[in-house]
């Protein structure tokens, strides 16, 4: 880590009056988000901190927040940043010390032996491969963007005898956090979960769409679901109508019986009965489960493609990070 890092400038923590600054460094940096999404991710419950550098403007941002379910023995954490091209050099490095101390705060403070921190950046953007690598994190996957041009020539889906597709039903929370949390129990790394207030929170929203996330219903319980998403104000931004596969999921027993498809062809059905044009999704571009394979036959394509990084965090007494 930099000993220098924090020697030209002062790294502080996000106030609500950078909030402009905050959405035209993130928009100058290339990331397509509307200032309603922005307020999503700053007000949710999973989100520990945000720490910025002034500058024209604010000349970096770097946040850090739980992933996962939120209970885990051992936490682990997302961050993401953005620098302005005038940012001073060791920006970089601060930012991620910062994020890197918040969150060993949060292993110690909940008495955990470690946890893990977890970042993103572009398969082409060596420089911050270089800076991640510098700092001791590790690549450790490929992570695909992938998008459906058309709305064209789905095929019908098809579910095994005693499935049922139905809308999702207001009330069902906790049974389907239940099946979330089952179906993607064995995803690398553990972070694909779901704290039931988060879902309480989501499903409350104006964008929650209930007929485009679907559940496949065996008797009275939940096999899988393929939930989708449409944001009005983010497709302005787009100037076209594209939906978001945001989550296809089948519980362990349910596999091995056409059921991902088959949810995701009645989502994209269920997009285009919306006006949708295209869908885009991610997806782990080394998924053992074979999920990314199902997609490329279904019609998406790739159109991007990331690398994930992570450090272990520990936390021997009066230790911090490594």
């Amino acid at each position: 880590m930099a000993s220098n890092a924090t020697t030209e400038f002062r790294v502080r923590t996000y106030q609500p009056s950078d909030f402009s600054a905050l959405y035209a460094l993130l928009s100058r940096s290339g990331r397509l988000m509307t200032q309603s999404g922005l307020r999503e991710h700053l007000e949710s419950p999973m989100l520990q901190a945000v720490y910025v550098i002034d500058g024209e403007g604010l000349s970096g941002v770097r946040d850090v927040r739980v992933t996962g379910r939120g209970d885990e023995a051992d936490p682990i954490f997302e961050s993401s940043g953005a620098l302005a091209e005038s940012a001073p050099t060791a920006a970089f490095d601060a930012l991620l010390e910062a994020a890197l101390a918040c969150a060993a705060d949060v292993v110690r403070n909940r008495g955990a032996s470690r946890g893990v921190l977890q970042t993103r950046c572009s398969v082409v953007d060596w420089k911050t491969q270089a800076d991640l690598e510098r700092n001791r994190l590790v690549r450790v996957r490929e992570l695909w963007t992938i998008v459906r041009p058309t709305l064209e020539d789905i095929p019908e889906p098809r579910v095994a005898s005693g499935i049922e597709l139905r809308p999702y039903r207001m009330g069902d929370e906790a049974a389907w956090v239940e099946a979330f949390n089952e179906a993607f129990a064995d995803h690398f790394g553990g972070w694909m979960g779901m704290p039931l207030p988060v879902w309480h929170r989501y499903v409350a929203s104006p964008v929650f769409k209930p007929d485009i996330s679907l559940v496949a219903w065996d008797g009275e319980r939940i096999a899988g679901f393929g939930h989708f998403r449409i944001d009005d104000e983010l497709n302005q931004l787009r100037k076209q109508q594209v939906g978001t596969m945001r989550y296809i999921g089948v519980r362990p027993a349910w596999r091995r019986l056409g059921l991902a498809r088959a949810l995701t062809r009645a989502g994209l059905l269920g997009l285009r009965r919306h006006g949708m044009q295209a869908c885009v999704s991610g997806v782990d571009g080394t998924n053992v489960t074979g999920a990314h394979l199902l997609y490329l036959q279904e019609g998406f394509e790739v159109s991007d493609r990331e690398y994930l990084y992570r450090m272990t965090l520990t936390n021997p007494p009066g230790g911090t990070h490594v």
